[in-house]
């Protein structure tokens, strides 16, 4: 999570576990500062990173993910450079996706948001 207080202002909570699974909440790509890179590439690996962190920090991998889901702004534009991420982040694992068009996000910029669904290692 950037600076950005999400959790207080929104309610925002970055993951949720029930049933064996781990339901994260959307990660979009921003600085560190909560600023909003310029390329899409750049929020892409942004975003992917955020949901690394969040996957970690709940015991989980992103091998561990069974359902992904992206929204994109200027669907399908920027589709090569996001499979590229996508297939970066989940590193030869694959998991269900699906991708969705959309106007705009909820942070003014973005170009993408993803979220999903990880299965929780045994025990936890």
């Amino acid at each position: 999570m950037t600076d950005v207080d999400m959790g207080e202002s929104y309610g925002y909570c970055e993951a949720q576990a029930a049933n064996g699974l781990l339901y994260c909440s959307g990660q979009i790509g921003l600085e560190a500062d909560g600023s909003v890179p310029e390329t899409a590439s750049r929020q892409f690996a942004l975003a992917f990173a955020g949901l690394a962190e969040t996957l970690k920090q709940n015991g989980c991998r992103p091998a561990d993910i069974v359902d992904l889901m992206s929204f994109h702004v200027d669907y399908p534009q920027h589709m090569e450079e996001f499979s590229v991420a996508k297939s970066a982040f989940l590193a030869g694992a694959s998991c269900c996706w699906t991708a969705i068009g959309a106007a705009s996000l909820g942070y003014p910029g973005s170009l993408v948001e993803i979220k999903a669904i990880a299965r929780l290692p045994q025990g936890v």
